[in-house]
């Protein structure tokens, strides 16, 4: 199941009388900081109470699922901003509010603000209720562009946020909690006393799996290095994921920061934990006071399951980070090393002493590691790097079934998406800003060396102002590829294969001749996430593989080409209770040319069953792709191809288009639907699809007013020529009364300025104005 290692882990290590939990802040302390008997009036906050059975029994479902984040707290929605909540005073020059919370029986507590804009001279604290460590001060110098900020977690049950304004900045800050993280389950390891205050509900070993191994065990001497790069992502009430530093051919320290792209939600609203590591092997404590909030989304992409984040803020030198080198040649490794957080742990290493494979599941190109030789990865890995044995990141955590069982390592697979599928899908644009075309690059500071670059000038990556030779010299590859692998260009290019590749240019040695198709078929139950399968041959090479899935109830399938011989298809169900029947009616299927040769459903953790295929079974049927019947499966031609079913004219823009036929036969014309398609006009013809240029407007054109006295009952088109004097009888007498006098002046004068259906309108035009005053006093004293 897909590793969404997760986890969540903010500040505690060692509790001391007075003690700060640093997220990078500013320096400072809440006001009479030391006096314990201090103690101000303040708005209080009640959360609500957790029912940790519910909770339980919740956790001990999701801990099971790579893919579910490690929850260790609830969070309450909760709207409290700077003028709805808290208490203000003025104390030492400032003006201080204050608004407490108080969360029942909670191991820790921490806030998300939707709004944090603070203005200079202005800062914000969090402490605990019994004063004995606080986080802050955060400043304008904390502001983010999105205008929020996730702060780190605290022992205890009550805190207090303390903000303080300079009188001159008094009202301009704006800070808004919209979440209040109630702490249920230890997010971190505590000192001894509190250790055992809260054993009920902490893990036996840190919170993950007694197989683990601490990265500052002996194994992990070599990995002292690449080891600060790593950092733990936590959001909200769940530890999410890890990831790592990486670096750039600029070499200058960007906070570049490679995860998993299914562990994106809101990066802005992440914490990440440095150097959250126990100093000994036995240990599962580790200092949690350094990390970095928010940061941005580059780049993401499922086909390599990568995402790249710029951090909000480069971590400074008192956390003395390293940030990775890479190797996105993808040329396979010899063996290699996994650093990660699992389930909320402190930092711990893992080892695959043989070389990884190279596999697709899920969508994603992937490195497959069978299994670990020492150490697995857990929820909260997830994302997390995959080092080659020179150092260098290959890949991150998608995925996988590797778990401790006991004390011991269960043996399973994980699966890391490849980074060299990822540097073509986004991350070269970050991490070679130099289009330098190199294909490795080591870490930095430490590996940086000042001149370091290729010296041969027969390589493709020479770098003519190096002074130092850095060994990362490379040809291109067959394909021209700067340091490639030569994949970008090979395949199978025999046609008449089965796994023919009509974009290889180079052939690789990969056809199967008298290959056969098989395909795997699966429909998921209610729970796809712990469900995966491969296909083996009989060396044990994986051919095909899938899962875990996303959807419940949904059909799946794969298809691949094979050699003629037998083959072990497996299928694993994480949860031990197969794909049917209890929770939903899953089923797979293996098939080919039409026969099922496998199908099944019904098993417990694991099922495996052998099939064998045979080859050399001719398909006759057309070839020729252009043919009307084509046969897509055929192997032979047999001569069947025909070109006139699926024949006629291809035009859309013709009179006699045919939108069945798929091969033109040059038969389209554009005369018989061509003609007038403007409605306006005096010849529209409403068949036409064509406009001819015929279109015309005066032979319907004239008068159509039927009042007036040169109305033209067939016209279609007015010509404006409408005209009501030439037949008009006494046109000045409005009231009718047979005579033209005062009464039809007054009659005028009372519509004076009217625009539209007016009595008073003498001469016609629709408006009532002098014009028609003129014409009345023209005719007065007529009698009609």
């Amino acid at each position: 199941m897909i590793n969404c290692k997760n986890i969540l882990l903010l500040s505690l290590g060692a509790i001391f009388s007075v003690a700060t939990y640093a997220q990078i802040s500013h320096g400072g302390a809440p006001i009479q900081w030391g006096d314990a008997t201090y103690s101000p009036t303040m708005d209080t906050k009640l959360m609500p109470v957790l029912d940790l059975a519910v909770l339980a029994s919740e956790d001990a479902v999701t801990d099971q699922y790579k893919e579910a984040p490690w929850r260790f707290g609830v969070e309450h929605p909760v709207s409290y901003d700077l003028q709805n909540s808290g208490t203000w005073t003025f104390e030492e020059g400032m003006h201080v509010w204050r608004l407490q919370f108080d969360c029942p029986d909670a191991l820790n507590v921490s806030f998300m603000l939707s709004r944090f804009v603070l203005p200079k001279e202005a800062e914000l604290f969090v402490y605990n209720a019994q004063r004995t460590a606080f986080i802050g001060s955060f400043t304008h110098k904390n502001n983010k562009d999105w205008e929020g900020l996730s702060l780190g977690v605290l022992d205890g049950s009550s805190m207090i946020l303390e903000y303080h304004e300079s009188p001159a900045s008094h009202g301009m800050g704006e800070i808004e909690i919209d979440h209040v993280v109630h702490g249920y389950r230890s997010l971190l390891n505590h000192q001894d006393a509190v250790l055992a205050e809260m054993a009920d509900r902490m893990g036996p070993f840190g919170n993950s799996g007694a197989c683990n191994v601490n990265v500052n065990c002996p194994e992990g001497v070599d990995w002292q290095t690449e080891k600060r790069s790593v950092a733990l992502i936590v959001n909200g009430g769940s530890a999410y994921c890890t990831g790592a530093l990486i670096n750039n051919t600029a070499n200058d320290g960007t906070p570049y920061f490679l995860t998993a792209n299914h562990c994106i939600g809101t990066p802005n609203t992440w914490v990440y934990y440095f150097n959250h590591e126990s100093s000994t092997c036995a240990g599962s404590t580790g200092p949690t006071n350094q990390s970095v909030s928010g940061g941005t989304l580059l780049v993401q992409n499922g086909g390599s399951d990568f995402a790249l984040i710029q951090l909000s803020t480069t971590p400074p030198a008192s956390f003395n980070v390293e940030y990775a080198g890479w190797d996105n040649s993808g040329a396979t490794p010899s063996s290699a090393v996994g650093i990660h957080h699992p389930s909320g742990d402190v930092k711990k290493i893992c080892f695959q002493d043989n070389a990884p494979t190279i596999n697709n599941t899920g969508g994603a190109d992937v490195w497959w590691i069978d299994s670990w030789e020492l150490g697995v990865t857990e929820p909260g890995s997830s994302g997390s790097p995959l080092f080659d044995q020179n150092h260098r990141i290959i890949g991150q955590l998608y995925g996988g079934a590797a778990a401790c069982s006991g004390s011991v390592n269960n043996g399973q697979y994980d699966y890391y998406g490849r980074f060299n599928v990822s540097w073509g899908l986004g991350a070269s644009q970050y991490l070679d800003p130099l289009n330098t075309g190199v294909s490795v690059l080591d870490s930095y500071p430490t590996n940086a060396v000042p001149g370091a670059g290729c010296m041969d000038p027969t390589a493709c990556n020479y770098d003519p102002t190096a002074t130092t030779d850095n060994g990362t010299c490379v040809q291109n590859d067959v394909c021209g590829i700067c340091g490639g692998d030569g994949s970008s260009c090979s395949g199978c290019t025999d046609p008449s294969s089965c796994n023919y590749d009509a974009t290889a240019t180079v052939d690789d040695g990969s056809c199967i001749g008298n290959g056969i198709e098989i395909t795997f078929t699966i429909l998921t139950d209610n729970y796809p996430g712990e469900t995966t399968w491969s296909i083996n041959d009989a060396a044990g090479a994986v051919i095909m593989s899938g899962g875990p899935y996303s959807g419940s109830a949904t059909t799946y399938t794969q298809t691949a080409c094979v050699a003629a011989g037998c083959y072990d298809v497996t299928v694993n169900d994480s949860w031990g209770d197969g794909i049917c029947c209890a929770y939903g009616t899953g089923e797979y299927s293996v098939s080919s040319l039409g026969v099922t040769l496998v199908t099944g459903g019904q098993f417990n953790s694991i099922e495996t069953t052998n099939f064998c295929v045979s080859g050399g079974v001719d398909v006759p049927g057309c070839m020729n792709s252009t043919a009307c019947n084509y046969d897509a499966t055929a192997t032979v031609d047999d001569g069947s191809c025909e070109y006139t079913s699926c024949a006629g004219c291809t035009s859309p823009s013709a009179c006699n288009y045919d939108a069945t036929a798929t091969v033109d036969d040059g038969s389209c014309e554009y005369t018989s639907c061509a003609g007038c398609t403007s409605p306006s006009a005096c010849n529209y013809d409403a068949t036409a699809t064509i406009d001819d240029g015929t279109c015309e407007s005066l032979s319907c054109a004239g008068c159509t007013d039927s009042t007036a006295c040169n109305y033209d009952a067939t016209a279609t088109i007015d010509d404006g020529t409408c005209e009501s004097l030439s037949c008009a009888v006494c046109q000045g007498d409005i009231n009718g009364d047979g005579m033209i006098t005062v009464s039809d002046i007054l009659i005028v004068l009372s519509e004076f300025g009217c625009m539209t259906g007016c009595t008073a309108d003498v001469d016609g035009d629709t408006y009532v104005n002098v014009a028609d005053i003129l014409l009345i006093l023209s005719m007065f004293g007529t009698a009609c």
